[in-house]
């Protein structure tokens, strides 16, 4: 299943790559040591912190969205986090409110308030042209009218 997220994430970093420099590192891909981001949080007012992990890079950017009821913690993630340092480009995942480990309470949270997270968190910490990666879920239909 992560290496179809990859492939899928590999094929949206080129489409949206101006220059052909990104195939010409594809050799490189997992080459070296894993490093890991940091779990920091953002605050928004009246509205539980949220958790996150960012890699700086080069555009366009990749945004993880975890699955309903999922976190930013999974293999997926993972995975990507280390795909997208590999590449040199930016990648953010985090949790919605109520996962993982963002503050709230899950049961208070409705699509409405996940959808507020993501914007939020797209204005603050995204940079530049972004490639949106969701798990593929019975939300997918869901999300992409909502977003």
């Amino acid at each position: 299943m992560a290496a179809a997220v990859l492939r899928h994430c590999w094929r949206g970093l080129l489409q949206n790559s101006g220059n052909g420099a990104v195939g010409t590192i594809r050799s490189k891909i997992f080459e070296g040591v894993r490093l890991k981001s940091t779990v920091q949080y953002m605050s928004l007012p009246d509205h539980p912190k949220l958790a996150y992990r960012r890699v700086k890079g080069k555009s366009p950017g990749v945004v993880f969205l975890p699955g309903y009821g999922s976190n930013m913690s999974g293999e997926k993630a993972e995975a990507l986090e280390d795909f997208c340092r590999s590449l040199g480009h930016a990648y953010l995942r985090f949790d919605y409110s109520g996962h993982g480990a963002s503050e709230g309470v899950f049961s208070e949270g409705y699509i409405g308030t996940w959808k507020k997270d993501v914007l939020f968190m797209l204005d603050e910490l995204a940079e530049g042209p972004q490639v949106r990666l969701e798990r593929l879920n019975q939300l997918e239909k869901c999300q992409r009218l909502c977003f």
